[in-house]
């Protein structure tokens, strides 16, 4: 059994920390489904854009149920990054990467979840749970 694992977006901390209990989906906020696929964000942001993860900034932990379930917001180095990557740039990756079309909608999909909480100016987070 693996590790569930959501981005989402939301407009604080206090309404990121709604989906502790049963993940974004459960609390109305807008999510990518990762789970089983992707949970470490600034890494794939680091490799489209070129760029040293110590130029994004570190993801903080929002919440934690002190088990194993926890929030994370993601360092708006990271999601400003991720959002301003183009298709072009995307369709590259993918082709460097040998992507599936599975992963190529998820990096998609992230890429625009980012640019939602840009245009928004809300947080990018990360939800995961055993």
């Amino acid at each position: 059994m693996g590790v569930l694992a959501d981005y989402f977006t939301a407009d604080c901390d206090s309404s990121a920390r709604r989906a502790l209990s049963g993940g974004p989906g459960a609390a109305g906020l807008p999510y990518v489904d990762c789970t089983g696929w992707l949970d470490e964000l600034d890494t794939l942001v680091a490799e489209l854009g070129g760029r040293d993860l110590s130029e994004l900034g570190a993801t903080e932990t929002v919440v934690t149920d002190g088990e194993a379930a926890g929030v994370e917001r993601m360092a708006s180095g990271a999601v400003e990054a991720l959002a301003a990557v183009d298709d072009a740039r995307l369709r590259e990756y993918a082709e460097e990467e040998l992507l599936d079309e599975f992963e190529v909608e998820r990096v998609t999909a992230l890429r625009d979840l980012a640019r939602t909480a840009v245009r928004l100016n809300q947080g990018m987070y990360l939800w995961m749970c055993p």
